[in-house]
């Protein structure tokens, strides 16, 4: 077994391993702006590094590849958890948490508020 055998297994591994805790995390949390915490930030990982060690596995062509799968993920993963936080705010009329600050309804606010013209 090679040092590159050895590093794809660790890779394997901790990718499963961040797949499983975003799993049980999307079951268990209570709130859907936690599930999609844990779906957004661990799943993310473990993807990461399980296109990583199948990229280390195939080859340098399947690491180039699977290193542009990595790349497009970071950029697509964000605003779909975005999009799904937004969505979820606006249709949810029952809010059973608590937030400290909560900026989009003061933007709501302030663009429904009437505007004074100065004369």
């Amino acid at each position: 077994m090679s040092i590159l055998d050895i590093f794809t297994i660790v890779l394997a591994v901790i990718g499963v391993f961040f797949m499983v805790v975003s799993a049980v995390g999307i079951l268990r949390l209570p709130d859907i702006y936690l599930r999609m915490h844990a779906a957004g930030k661990s799943a993310t990982l473990g993807v990461t590094a399980i296109l990583l060690a199948a990229g280390l596995h195939f080859g340098s062509w399947e690491l180039f590849r699977m290193v542009l799968l990595v790349a497009l993920f970071y950029v697509t993963a964000p605003v779909a958890t975005t999009t799904m936080a937004r969505a979820t705010y606006r249709t949810d009329t029952e809010r059973n948490y608590s937030l400290n600050f909560d900026d989009l309804a003061t933007a709501r606010a302030q663009r429904n508020a009437p505007s004074e013209r100065r004369q």
